[in-house]
């Protein structure tokens, strides 16, 4: 495992940090605004920071675009569009807390169809990581979430189908962008799927007047801004890289995190907090080491672990020399 490919996990959890707190910010906003409106507003900053960073590399852009235009416009109706409709609609009926939970199964909806459609080898270290990390979320589902996991209801549900559709959209990304940069597939889907989105917006009630607007505490152009600014387009661009760097299904399982950051997030904004929430975002973490490759390196550290140096290297090349293949593909 190379020391640039190592470098990609703290950006991927970073990603996970901007998501699992932007279930609460989205929370928060659609009290003051419809579902559609809150995604419009949010990918309507996300575009415009998008479009500036890109605007000095404005041939290469186009050049990029001409080649993957079809790919970019199915990436932004899934990752832009669809995700966040279904998401925001989910935020005004059930919790943050249930909305992470329900996406943090993300990992095995992704290496699925990336197994059922594209045959996608996923690593030993990625299915043993991802069963444990899957079961502190099962524990934070079962036993300690903030609020507990209820039968589906309408916004369980809507997060499930935004959960399916990021699914898609990151195997498509891997599978069909080509000659891109994680930047530029990143501001072209933002710049594309917030067109929608307003479509949208506009035909639902309450619309995004200038005079709602003008009322709206600054709390919620915060929220706003940190969705749209790190949500939408740091965390797409770390994710990206992370589909680049690592493929689809060992870049899914930083997903597990999310939850964790949620909870974390609503502890900071005076929710209760359990031990058991604490344990089981642990164990969460611990799958996310497992899953990178990071606990052989921190075995070879220990004194304990010294006998075996000299077999570690070994069994941890095992997924680096199934990453490359995967990437291949």
């Amino acid at each position: 495992m190379t020391a640039k490919t190592r470098s990609i996990y703290p950006l991927l959890t970073l990603s996970a940090f901007f998501w699992g707190a932007t279930f609460n910010f989205a929370k928060y906003s659609v009290h003051y605004l419809s579902a559609p409106a809150s995604a419009a507003l949010r990918f309507t900053l996300a575009a415009a920071i998008t479009a500036a960073i890109l605007l000095p590399q404005r041939a290469k852009v186009a050049e990029v675009v001409r080649q993957n235009g079809k790919a970019f416009v199915v990436l932004a109706l899934l990752g832009v569009f669809g995700f966040n409709t279904f998401f925001f609609l989910g935020m005004q009926y059930t919790s943050p807390t249930n909305g992470s939970l329900i996406q943090a199964t993300n990992p095995l909806v992704t290496a699925l169809i990336a197994a059922v459609f594209y045959k996608e080898k996923i690593s030993g270290n990625h299915k043993v990581g991802t069963t444990i990390s899957f079961l502190g979320v099962a524990a934070l589902i079962l036993v300690g979430s903030v609020q507990r996991l209820e039968p589906p209801n309408i916004g369980d549900i809507c997060c499930l189908v935004a959960n399916i559709c990021f699914a898609f959209y990151a195997v498509v990304q891997k599978r069909y962008v080509k000659n891109s940069t994680p930047l530029i597939t990143t501001g072209m889907t933002n710049i594309i799927g917030f067109v929608p989105l307003w479509a949208v917006a506009l035909a639902v009630s309450p619309q995004p007047t200038p005079s709602v607007l003008a009322h709206l505490p600054w709390q919620v152009y915060g929220a706003l801004f940190f969705m749209g600014a790190l949500g939408s387009v740091l965390a797409y661009v770390f994710w990206n890289q992370g589909i680049v760097r690592l493929g689809v299904a060992d870049t899914a399982v930083f997903f597990h995190l999310v939850p964790v950051f949620t909870v974390l997030a609503s502890f900071v904004l005076g929710q209760e907090v359990t031990w058991v929430q604490v344990i089981a975002g642990l164990v969460v973490m611990s799958g996310v080491v497992i899953s990178s490759g990071q606990h052989h390196r921190l075995l070879r550290r220990t004194p304990a672990a010294a006998p075996a140096a000299t077999a570690a290297p070994a069994t941890a090349a095992a997924p680096a020399a199934e990453q490359p293949a995967a990437a291949a593909r």
